[in-house]
């Protein structure tokens, strides 16, 4: 809440009684506008599913944090801390539609309300599926890689394997060399690049049996189909069958034979025929947010609704496989329906976050893109209007070339007057498991120049452990923009540690950011009026230092359940004083234990749950926040997922800041149908709040000296306060 509530140490009873109604008043009708403001925040921006990726990207920066179930499920947990800056929204849950989910048999993807203010990104699978969880550059988004699909059979066991067609010709070499050739296959089969998957492939059969044998064996075959060479791809796929009758994939693999033998039936297995095709996919998705907030204080009520919106989404993504091009194109856009008209909503009415068309030889070496989009590489971290040009050089280099305007919202109008141009280079596979790439970046603001950025970032995945590590650092500035560490272990006695380390500029630096806090919107004006020199020192002082770190260990505990433990470390520096903008205090540093239980089959078989407590404590307040959700599969299609959140919170600081002493309790309801290619969702819920405003002042407002007393006053007041928040939300998605 915010708004000037002061209640004067001195002076007559009268006066107190006068002016007490109309502060009280005057601060809860203030106290509804933050409700209505962030009404219509999102979190969750776009989703893309391309073969075995899975890419989620979010509208600010959230750091990773956990996952569950570790590499294995028909449902994948992960869990997100916001980072200083983003916006932690207003509790509902989200969701957008989903283009060409069924190569990845993705049914659903949704955003919900986690432990403390953290968030968890909920995947649901129509299969089991086995996925690698990664965070991409920036910390913008979450990258799932499907790196095999497994069924309900039992894994593949060497002794038991026919003996195979093609007789071994090369002697077993050490299991990192596999492991390089397995990375460097996946990675061909990424990039549409299947002469070089099926050599790779080919080369991993020729060695004696090996645990990755079968697959390699399964994506042989697919890498034929996808090159157009059916006849070879079911002799694969054949053989795969033959020596892995109860393989993990063999179900499928059975289907895509069987689809191979319709077409051959058909007589339509002709190369110009099969590659020369168009495909669609598209995905569609409304909801409709409703909810009711009543703020009270003293005695006075204020009531009104938060929100009454309609989101409605599309996805519609065209491709075509020609002998010599493949083309692709994209469009995802949203439109925003305020039924209140109270033009609050902060992104706009109409969103269009992709629009672009993307070409590129078959072999997949060269790929150009023009339009609304976003990349991951070259110090990009969000979506731009301009073009990307891609260029695998060998299959261990790969170049990519970027140049656009930087988008601030998702309008159909393009973005203002600052311009990029980034250039990148990655090299893959350096060692088994090991990327490495490096960037530079310039961006230009109305002629002058606002940054240049030069960094760099490694990935490491093996074996089930990970560690990516960044670095951005501004060469005109000289100052470090971030450097961030993520890893995931494995311990002993099956633990797993996770750790996040990370130090920021928020925001950026950048000469743009002279701009905060200025009467003006035009960098031309404030350089005209103050030199560029003050301008750049001004946009040094708006960029304040962030630190997050985030330590967490988890170990099943049987075969339905891990226990998950985290301490995290926060702190945002203050600014100083400067250019007429005023003084912005640090805060933090705020410090929080975690614990959880994670599991499935508690109740039932197909349930889904999460426990947890957490314990906060900074800047002069402590929280203790407890949290439990579950899913239960009422009927085949029908779920229902209950879900608790209740917040205590204390403050020993002084009265004169305002802070507040109150519970929070949260219940909430989601129900789940699932369709064939969707699923219908509604929601609701209920958050009350009862505080106890210490001075009788809204946390955040400035208060004025009392009458010889210090600022704020000596004689502090506790006024109680609340407020009751009603909400629901109804929508569907489709896929097709």
């Amino acid at each position: 809440m915010t708004g000037p509530a002061q209640v004067h140490a001195s002076g007559s009873s009268r006066s107190r009684r006068g002016q007490r109604p109309f502060g009280c008043a005057l601060v809860v009708l203030l106290a509804l506008a933050p409700l209505l403001a962030q009404a219509y925040d999102r979190l969750l921006d776009r989703i893309e599913v391309d073969g075995g990726r899975i890419a989620v990207q979010f509208n600010c920066q959230m750091a990773y944090v956990s996952h569950f179930p570790l590499r294995s499920g028909t449902e994948l947990r992960v869990e997100l801390q916001p980072l200083p800056g983003c916006a932690v929204g207003n509790g509902y849950s989200e969701t957008l539609p989903i283009a060409s989910p069924g190569a990845t048999a993705l049914s659903d993807v949704r955003l919900e309300l986690g432990i403390g203010a953290r968030r968890a990104l909920i995947f649901k699978f129509s299969r089991n599926v086995d996925y690698l969880v990664r965070p991409m550059s920036g910390l913008t988004g979450i990258e799932i890689l499907l790196a095999a699909r497994s069924g309900s059979a039992k894994p593949e066991l060497v002794e038991s394997i026919p003996a195979a067609s093609r007789a071994a010709s090369r002697a077993l070499p050490p299991a990192a060399e596999l492991d390089k050739l397995s990375t460097q296959a996946m990675e061909a089969m990424r990039s549409k690049d299947y002469d070089l998957a099926i050599k790779l492939y080919t080369k991993l059969l020729e060695y004696p049996e090996h645990p990755g044998r079968a697959k390699a064996q399964e994506y042989l075959g697919l890498a034929r189909e996808r090159k157009g060479q059916f006849a070879q791809a079911k002799q694969e796929y054949q053989e795969y069958l033959r020596r892995y009758p109860d393989g993990t994939d063999a179900a499928e693999v059975g289907q895509r034979l069987a689809a191979l033998v319709t077409l051959e039936g058909q007589g339509s297995l002709k190369h110009t025929d099969a590659d020369q095709r168009w495909q669609y996919q598209a995905g569609i998705s409304q909801e409709y947010r409703h909810d009711q907030n009543t703020v009270s204080q003293g005695g006075v009520d204020a009531s009104g609704v938060g929100q009454s919106v309609l989101y409605s989404d599309g996805d519609v993504v065209v491709r075509r496989r020609g002998a010599d091009y493949d083309f692709n194109a994209r469009a995802d856009a949203g439109y925003l329906k305020d039924f209140q008209n109270s033009g609050l909503a902060t992104s706009g009415s109409t969103r269009v976050s992709a629009l672009y068309a993307e070409l590129g030889d078959a072999d997949h070496k060269l790929v150009g893109r023009g339009g609304r989009q976003s990349v991951t590489a070259g110090g990009v971290y969000g979506t731009f209007d301009g073009a990307y040009l891609g260029w695998r050089v060998s299959p261990m280099v790969r170049l990519d070339f970027s140049l656009g305007k930087p988008l601030q919202v998702y309008s159909t109008q393009s973005s203002g007057s600052r311009t990029f141009v980034s250039g990148a280079a990655e090299f893959l596979s350096v060692r088994p498991g090991l990327d490495l790439g490096l960037f530079v970046l310039e961006q230009k603001a109305g002629g002058v120049l606002d940054q240049r950025q030069v960094g760099s970032e490694a990935r490491y995945y093996h074996d089930g452990q990970s560690l990516v590590a960044q670095l951005n650092y501004d060469i005109s500035f000289r100052v470090l923009n971030a450097v961030t560490a993520l890893g995931t272990f494995n311990l002993p006695d099956r633990w797993v540690a996770t750790g996040v380390i990370d130090h920021r500029k928020a925001p950026f630096i950048a000469t743009y950011n002279a701009l905060i806090g200025q009467p003006t919107t035009s960098l031309e004006s404030l350089i005209a009026r103050i030199g560029i020199d003050a301008t750049r020192k001004l946009a040094i002082d708006r960029s304040a230092n962030s630190d997050s770190y985030n330590f967490g260990v988890q170990r099943p505990l049987g075969e339905r359940m891990q226990w998950w433990n985290n301490i995290a470390y926060s702190r945002l520096g203050g600014t100083p004083a400067s250019g007429g903008v005023p003084e912005v205090p640090s805060i933090g540093g705020l410090i929080n234990y975690s614990t959880q239980l994670l599991g499935n089959g508690w109740l039932y078989d197909s349930d889904t749950n999460v426990v947890g407590l957490t314990f906060g404590k900074g800047s002069g307040t402590r929280n203790i926040s407890v949290f439990g959700s579950a899913r239960y599969a009422l009927t085949e299609h029908l779920r229902f997922g209950p879900r608790l959140t209740v917040n205590d919170t204390r403050t020993t600081a002084a009265a004169s800041t305002g802070l507040v002493n109150g519970v929070t309790v949260t219940p909430a309801l989601l129900l789940d149908y699932q369709l064939r290619h969707g699923s219908v969702q509604a929601e609701t819920g209920y958050e009350r709040i009862n505080q106890t405003l210490l001075n009788g002042v809204v946390p955040g407002t400035p208060t004025t000296p009392t009458p010889g007393g210090t600022p704020g006053g000596t004689t502090a007041t506790e006024v109680s306060a609340g407020s009751r928040r009603y909400w629901f939300s109804l929508g569907y998605h489709l896929s097709f």
